[in-house]
């Protein structure tokens, strides 16, 4: 862990808190706080909490097999009681952790979820993958030199201070454990096109801005999936290298990490991480690249839900992690205060290279940034660069920015 350690700011090393908040954040206080204060450090975790409170994902490997639960949850009501719309302070105070304990099991050892789940392929294959996507990024890639463009037209560059991640995934996930008798030919392993090109695009969008404002900027990652492989090998790549952030429950570094300076990758999936509607309440970064926000409804802001056990047992439970995704999904679990900021604050830049079409996010064999050979869909994901309805938003800060929204300037 030493190699990780050096890079860790010291406002978030070693900081955790367990509680929740139930109660929104207020924006327009929290940007007075600053940003190593433990007050806003508390605030911004318990909140993350109470979100992901239930999230296999973020609370470990010891919660990860949630079948048992995920039925509950696909029993809830889609026409819920409004009062789930409101902050439920007893719920905060007395969450229901053994309940989640009973019904968040470990995958059985060997079993394909638990292979696939162990971060067993070494950091040196994942960092000759990602350097030799690396050179097709710079010598083939025709969406790369778009994406840089985008990156490039940004207004007022100088206001990015750090590039914050969230979700970009595993680079390669192991088939079979080491030394597994098998007769199956194949590499061992699966490859991720999209999340090698979300990393890579990362990297660039970094050397665009330090092209442009002439000093060194931060890029740090986050997600669950990381595991010390892929640590060491983002944090030691030879073209760019990854400050990589604890996501795990009770820290959420990349969430501490995030302010009105940084420009956030969110790649993170929802339910599971409702990354937009956790800033929305203490930041206004510089610009999100995000899946795109709905500008009509239906809107949902869901806070909190109530499960029935076998026995009828009715128990509550905070947040809407591993709540199914009411229809239609491009609106999801958008809530309107999310719409309202982008409307207020941003423009969406129109230049951003998006997948031509809808289609290619479900296609194998799409990506120019990875080579197939001796893979097959087993081995290899589908999709290219990012899902299709990815966008740039871009803060438009003063007078001039409302101004050039309205298209008068």
């Amino acid at each position: 862990m030493l190699h990780l350690l050096q890079y860790l700011p010291e406002t978030t090393v070693m900081y955790e808190h367990q509680g929740l908040e139930a109660d929104f954040l207020d924006w327009k206080e929290m940007r007075k706080l600053p940003l190593d204060s433990e007050e806003r450090k508390r605030k911004i975790i318990g909140r993350c909490n109470w979100y992901m409170f239930s999230s296999a994902a973020i609370r470990g490997y010891e919660y990860q097999d949630i079948l048992a639960f995920y039925t509950m949850c696909l029993a809830t009501d889609v026409d819920y009681p409004p009062k789930q719309n409101e902050p439920n302070a007893r719920l905060a105070a007395k969450p229901p952790e053994e309940f989640l304990a009973k019904y968040h099991k470990a995958y059985r050892p060997e079993s394909k979820p638990y292979i696939h789940h162990q971060d067993l392929v070494p950091a040196e294959t994942i960092r000759k993958t990602l350097s030799d996507a690396w050179e097709k990024w710079q010598n083939v890639s025709t969406k790369a030199r778009q994406f840089e463009a985008a990156i490039d037209s940004i207004p007022k560059p100088h206001r990015i201070k750090k590039v914050v991640c969230l979700g970009l995934g595993s680079i390669l996930t192991p088939t079979r454990l080491p030394n597994e008798e098998t007769s199956t030919p194949g590499p061992g392993n699966r490859i991720y096109a999209r999340n090698i090109a979300q990393h890579l695009a990362a990297i660039a969008l970094v050397k665009v801005l330090e092209k442009k404002t002439g000093r060194k900027i931060p890029l740090y990652t986050a997600d669950p999936e990381y595991g010390a492989e892929h640590r060491m090998a983002l944090s030691t790549l030879p073209f760019g290298k990854f400050i990589v952030l604890d996501p795990s429950y009770g820290r959420h570094e990349q969430f501490i990490m995030i302010d009105d300076t940084t420009l956030v990758f969110n790649m993170a999936v929802l339910p599971q991480c409702p990354a937009m509607r956790i800033i929305q309440e203490y930041a206004r970064p510089v610009a999100i690249i995000a899946k795109e926000v709905p500008m009509e409804g239906p809107f949902q802001d869901r806070l909190w839900f109530e499960v029935t056990e076998e026995d009828g047992t009715k128990v509550q439970v905070p947040g809407c992690a591993l709540l199914p995704e009411p229809e239609p999904h491009l609106v999801g679990r958008c809530p309107k205060r999310v719409r309202d900021m982008i409307v207020s604050d941003y423009k969406m830049q129109k230049n951003f290279p998006a997948e031509e079409n809808k289609s290619i996010q479900f296609e194998w064999g799409a990506s120019d940034l990875i080579d197939y050979t001796g893979r097959d869909r087993y081995t290899a994901s589908i999709g290219a660069y990012w899902f299709w309805d990815t966008r740039l938003y871009v803060r438009q800060d003063g007078l001039a920015g409302r101004l050039q929204k309205l298209g008068l300037v």
